[in-house]
């Protein structure tokens, strides 16, 4: 009895050797795969999810703050333009009283 218990004993024991080697190598060949697929995408000039996102968010904050600028030029242009046709009205108003006065 003592020998089969021995030889049980001995052979969990290899079998948890085993399978803790066995994850070591899946570790080894994740780490490589991840290594050569970096390396593949970096070549293509390809980026990461990560680095897409950053971009677009980005990209999104510099649209709203340029149709922010252009909404306040729009105004500024819409401001000059009035004041420059009360200006020509004053002036055509202006012309108009000095006629009429000579």
């Amino acid at each position: 009895m003592a020998i089969r218990s021995n030889l049980m004993a001995d052979l969990a024991q290899m079998a948890n050797g085993a399978a803790s080697a066995f994850g070591g190598m899946r570790e080894e060949i994740d780490n490589m795969i991840r290594q050569r697929m970096e390396r593949s995408v970096n070549a293509r000039g390809l980026v990461t999810r990560e680095e897409y996102d950053a971009l677009r968010t980005r990209h999104e904050a510099l649209a709203g703050r340029l149709a922010l600028l252009e909404a306040k030029m729009s105004n500024t242009a819409d401001s000059l333009a009035n004041a420059s046709a009360r200006r020509k009205k004053t002036k055509s108003t202006t012309s108009r009283i000095k006629k009429a006065a000579k």
